[in-house]
């Protein structure tokens, strides 16, 4: 294999880790947002009532924030190491299949991103209370339905891609 740059580990590096960090928490906001919904329909379960619905809220804003900007920072840094990397696609077939894999989810987080802003924009208002929050959150979720579920297994088999490293092609410099 041949030798990368310093500036590629880092980008490849740091595209780990906010990877890693943005998956956490996309799991994390995923598990508390549908538990505060009923499972068969998108209305507000028992315990949540007007009085204690802005605090719930304002519990969820910093995973919210975490996801977006862990998310972009994952974009960001992903792309410069495909840029930097000596690694070739062509040869790395893991390579190939992870960078598939986010850049082919990317329009559909992107859609999903959106209404994630439109949240962020209320919190920084201080407008935890707002129908409007609650509106945005249901949104997300109709919005593309299953896709985060897709979207989690899709995350998942990045692992194995990484430590396995299938489909690599040995060029003829390292016969």
């Amino acid at each position: 294999m041949k030798k990368n740059n310093i500036l590629s580990f880092i980008f490849g590096f740091l595209a780990l880790a906010s990877g890693s960090i943005w998956f956490g928490a996309y799991i994390a906001r995923l598990l508390t947002l549908y538990q505060m919904f009923e499972p068969t329909e998108l209305t507000l379960k028992n315990f949540v009532t007007n009085n204690n619905l802005p605090a719930i809220i304002q519990t969820i804003s910093p995973i919210v924030y975490l996801t977006f900007f862990s998310y972009v920072v994952l974009i960001l840094t992903f792309t410069l190491f495909i840029i930097l990397t000596k690694l070739k696609l062509k040869e790395n077939g893991w390579l190939f299949i992870i960078s598939m894999i986010i850049y082919l989810t990317l329009p559909l987080e992107a859609i999903l991103l959106m209404t994630d802003f439109k949240l962020i924009l209320l919190f920084i208002n201080n407008q935890f209370a707002s129908e409007e929050v609650l509106k945005l959150m249901i949104e997300r979720i109709t919005l593309l339905s299953s896709f985060p579920i897709i979207l989690l297994l899709s995350y998942l088999s990045i692992p194995f891609f990484l430590v396995v490293k299938p489909f690599t092609i040995k060029s003829k410099d390292e016969n």
